[in-house]
């Protein structure tokens, strides 16, 4: 009974037209997201002098995105937002317009800001009382290394020499950059230590990825790695899921469609040989039926 249905045309027509449907869904809020990101950079970009390092300018970028999303924070705060799209797609773009995941929001759309600006970043899930993910920070590299920033805090450190500081800089000395902090940030962020990945989420599947990542190019490199900054651009990687998924049921179908309207005999295999062979008759065929038209045209 399934494969009957597979293989029927009117189920493979309206198949294909629901997920061409579905990639040009995808297409167009990728391309309205990524409008929305380019708009917030154009707008930090005007905030830029010349005189400004990646230093300065990692700096802006982060009090833009605070300034942005504190608004939306406050006037979406203790809202329980459902549907298909927050529950399930969950787009950067949610977290850009409501900051409803408090820290995980911000942390999220720094992140994609800073894609934009062509910047290696990650997210650094923090351990706070002997738990990780208490609390997300984000970290971007520049000409100086690695920088920390805490976008829900408006926090970023200062090294006792140039630049800014990393998460690691931050844990070795931390008596030293505690200093830095603003009046009534959350005590219990110590520092004390940072994951980039929760390796244990999918059990199995994971812990064997982590252990295959840690063999090919060592653990050090392995335990760096964000998965989440990959999953920034969710409509983007939804896209391309979906397309991967088309295209052998869109093959599919043409085979069907072939095999069914012009071989519809069981013994007649497919075959490229035979499919020529089938247009050649069928335009030798034309052919006769013009000039047998053309004579009768002639005569009377």
């Amino acid at each position: 009974m399934v494969k009957r249905i597979i293989r029927n045309l009117y189920f493979l027509a309206f198949l294909n037209g629901f997920l061409i449907a579905t990639l040009f869904y995808f297409r167009m809020e990728a391309n309205y997201e990524e409008e929305l990101f380019s708009a917030i950079r154009l707008n930090i970009a005007n905030k830029v002098n010349l005189r400004d390092n990646q230093d300065s300018i990692v700096v802006k970028v982060m009090q833009g995105c605070n300034s942005l999303l504190g608004n939306r924070a406050n006037f979406f705060r203790g809202q329980n937002l459902d549907g298909f799209k927050v529950d399930y797609l969950h787009p950067t773009s949610i977290d850009l317009m409501t900051a409803n995941g408090a820290c995980g929001s911000y942390a999220m759309v720094l992140a994609r800001i800073f894609q934009n600006y062509d910047f290696s970043v990650r997210i650094a899930q923090m351990k706070a009382n002997g738990i990780f993910a208490a609390h997300n920070v984000v970290e971007v590299k520049t000409n100086s290394g690695w920088a920390v920033l805490d976008p829900l805090f408006d926090v970023y450190f200062k090294k006792p020499g140039r630049g800014l500081a990393s998460f690691a800089d931050v844990k070795n000395n931390w008596n030293y950059y505690r200093k830095q902090l603003p009046v009534g940030y959350d005590s219990t962020y110590k520092y004390e230590d940072v994951r980039y990945s929760n390796w244990g989420k999918i059990p199995f599947l994971m812990p064997t990825l982590k252990k295959l990542l840690d063999f090919i190019i060592g653990k050090q490199k392995a335990d760096s790695i964000s998965l989440r900054t990959y999953f920034l651009r969710m409509y983007d990687f939804y896209f391309y899921m979906i397309l991967v998924l088309y295209i052998p049921i869109f093959i599919f179908t043409v085979r069907r469609l072939i095999k069914t309207r012009l071989f519809p005999q069981q013994n007649i295999p497919l075959t490229v040989a035979n499919i020529v062979r089938f247009l050649k008759i069928r335009l030798e065929g034309k052919r006769s039926t013009l000039n047998s038209q053309s004579s009768t045209f002639n005569a009377s």
